[in-house]
């Protein structure tokens, strides 16, 4: 067998192709070493860090400038304000031609031009020589009353704007100084800064590079080195340990190959101890294998069996069960099914009315003809005879369009009337008229419509005692008791019990795609302690999420943990005194010393319990299943405790 250094040798040999592709290939393509990358990332590095750092300045430095100039040049015009405000003041037009172009004339203010407004427009004073007199716009500022502030600067688009203050004297507004500044010195005072940036830190980052890059080739070189001792160990050869030097993660790798060589070699000791074990570990599970195949094989043998004497005894498809009061039922029904007579169906909720209802319409004349059903206990008591015997259009509010009733519906059929006792007796009245006469009468309507009706009618109540209390029509009730059947509860019948619950588990499986098969005996046992109030009804809901919720193939007694622990057939436990001797007597049945089994008592009595009624059982059986039956086990559990003390199966008699 391969060894474990090999095995990791086969592994690691798929990094040899790599090693030699960094510098080039066979096809003379060059492929970039780690250094290359290295030093090419550096570069990378350095000219996206100068982009930033030229696009940072240009942001925050142009915004900067350009604010501070702003603030410079409105300020400057606030202070010549004063001089241009006296000079307007006395109107000396002179004065004010001197202070204009001495402002033109400083050339670190960048001004294109100055000029002095009056109150109505007229330009007193200006830079250019042919304006003056003109008449300009008035500025807002110099047209609002009581403004905020006495200056405003306005952008008067690229490169340029305008610093507007005004010119007062004793409170009275004069005129207004209007300054047109440059701002082109600007851009090239801001390039200048950022040459100088970049030339100052262009050097620092270079440098900077370069040492990453020595510091680079120094872990390349020790990389390299690591990596060709896995190549060794790769081609399944001892390579020497390698140097751990430092604190990085080169330095855990170096560790970690080191640790590695030593487990390679702790490994290679172990194979062939491991080869030997798994070879018993196989050796067990193919026979733990080959029992569970015997397992499966017993149990789809049973369940065939039990599927043939199931089917023999199921009686109708429908009404299934084959006890004695179902097998009387079905005959009264199969007499009375091709009778032209109105039958009553009584019962508790859940016994199958509904299916006997069916069985005499198929077993009737009528077979070829509807079948309705109606619950009278789900009809809204205003719409029970639109229902039964149909509407005019516009009979009511919401009659929008003419309606066959139920009778309509059933004609040359049978008419199902599910709790009947639920009609009121106004309603119960109609319905009388309407078997008596053959004919109804649509609601709204005043021509009789003849119908020809088998009624088959139900309830869970005691239609008798409704007649006695005044809820029920007696002349109704002896119209529909022509035949009375009576569907029996289901703890009447519990002989049906196991084909109904398998009935149940074979629908269910197969609509809900679950792969149950069958119920174990323990799980039927369980089922019959249960009073089952709702009858059939309650059991198929019971089963369905049995099904809905089964972990095997057959259901047990843990899958029905959620039906109360009460009900017809449990017998309630009564405490009985236990002598003092009876567990002195318990040890020696069993073949135990209370000083032998200090300590595990539970244990070993449990055990040797299990073992005597083991070999009970199967001394008074025939064979190994109906020892479990005898048991309430199911014969897989029989054969796993059977496995477990070491007994024989019994042999089987002819």
């Amino acid at each position: 067998m391969e060894t474990a250094a090999r095995r990791e040798g086969n592994v690691l040999q798929k990094l040899a192709p790599a090693h030699t592709a960094e510098r080039g290939t066979g096809d003379g393509r060059v492929r970039f070493g780690v250094q290359a990358k290295l030093g090419l990332s550096v570069l990378v590095a350095v000219v996206v860090s100068a982009l930033i750092i030229a696009m940072t300045l240009d942001m925050f430095g142009r915004d900067r400038v350009y604010r501070a100039n702003l603030e410079e040049s409105a300020a400057m015009v606030q202070a010549a304000s004063l001089a241009f405000s006296q000079a307007l003041r006395h109107d000396d037009e002179v004065l004010l031609d001197a202070l204009v172009h001495e402002l033109q004339s400083r050339n670190d203010l960048h001004i294109r031009e100055a000029y002095v407004l009056d109150t109505n427009g007229r330009v007193v004073a200006h830079s250019i020589s042919s304006e003056y007199g003109k008449h300009y716009p008035l500025p807002a500022l110099l047209r609002t009353q009581n403004p905020p502030r006495l200056y405003r600067v306005i952008a008067s688009g690229a490169p340029t704007f305008k610093v507007v203050s005004l010119l007062q004297a004793q409170g009275r507004t004069l005129g207004a100084l209007i300054v047109t500044f440059s701002t082109e010195q600007l851009a090239q005072s801001l390039h200048s800064e950022l040459v100088w940036v970049l030339g100052t830190t262009l050097p620092v980052l270079l440098l900077a590079g370069l040492g990453l890059l020595l510091f680079g080739r120094s872990m390349v070189k020790r990389l390299v080195m690591l990596r060709t001792n896995i190549l060794a160990v790769g081609r399944g050869e001892r390579s020497e340990s390698v140097a751990v030097r430092g604190g990085d993660e080169i330095a855990s790798l170096s560790a970690a190959f080191n640790q590695m060589r030593q487990d390679l070699v702790m490994l290679d000791k172990k194979d062939h101890a491991s080869t030997e074990t798994i070879k018993d570990l196989n050796r067990e599970l193919n026979i733990q294998l080959h029992q569970v195949q015997l397992l499966k094989e017993q149990l789809a043998e049973e369940n065939a069996d039990l599927r043939r004497r199931l089917s023999g005894m199921s009686g109708d498809p429908d009404f299934i069960g084959r006890s004695e009061p179902v097998m009387r039922l079905l005959e009264q029904a199969g007499q009375t099914a091709p009778l032209p007579i109105n039958v009553l169906l009584s019962g508790e909720s859940g016994t199958g009315k509904e299916l006997l209802a069916s069985f005499l319409h198929r077993r009737g004349e009528r077979a070829d003809g509807p079948f309705i059903k109606v619950n009278c206990a789900a009809l809204p008591t205003t719409l029970i005879e639109s229902e039964l015997f149909g509407h005019e259009k516009g009979a009511f509010t919401g009659a929008t369009a003419q309606r066959k009733g139920k009778f309509e519906l059933a004609h040359g059929g049978t008419l199902f009337l599910d709790e009947i006792g639920e009609l009121p007796l106004d309603s119960q009245a109609k319905l009388l008229r309407a078997l008596q006469q053959g004919e109804i009468q649509r609601v709204g309507g005043s021509a009789p419509i003849m119908v020809e009706v088998r009624l088959v009618a139900a309830s869970n109540r005691n239609l008798a005692d409704e007649v006695s209390r005044g809820t029920f029509r007696e002349d109704l009730y002896y119209r529909l008791k022509v035949i009375e059947l009576y569907c029996p509860a289901l703890r009447e019948r519990f002989d049906d019990l196991p084909i109904l619950a398998q009935h149940f588990v074979e629908h269910y499986s197969h609509k809900l795609e679950r792969a149950v098969v069958g119920i174990s005996p323990n799980a039927l046992q369980r089922l019959n302690q249960y009073g089952w109030p709702g009858n059939v009804r309650e059991l198929e809901h019971a089963i369905a999420r049995a099904v809905a919720l089964a972990e095997t193939r057959v259901l047990g007694v843990e899958d029905f943990t959620f039906l109360p622990n009460t009900g017809s057939g449990v017998a309630d436990l009564e405490y009985t005194a236990v002598p003092e001797t009876a567990f002195d007597e318990l040890l020696r049945i069993c073949a135990l010393s209370s000083d032998t089994v200090e300590g595990d008592i539970w244990e070993r009595t449990t055990a040797a319990c299990e073992r005597i009624c083991l070999t009970a059982a199967l001394n008074q059986s025939p064979n190994q299943k109906e020892a479990a039956v005898l048991l309430g086990i199911t014969p897989t559990k029989m054969h796993r405790l059977m496995y477990k003390y070491g007994l024989k199966r019994p042999a089987v008699s002819a």
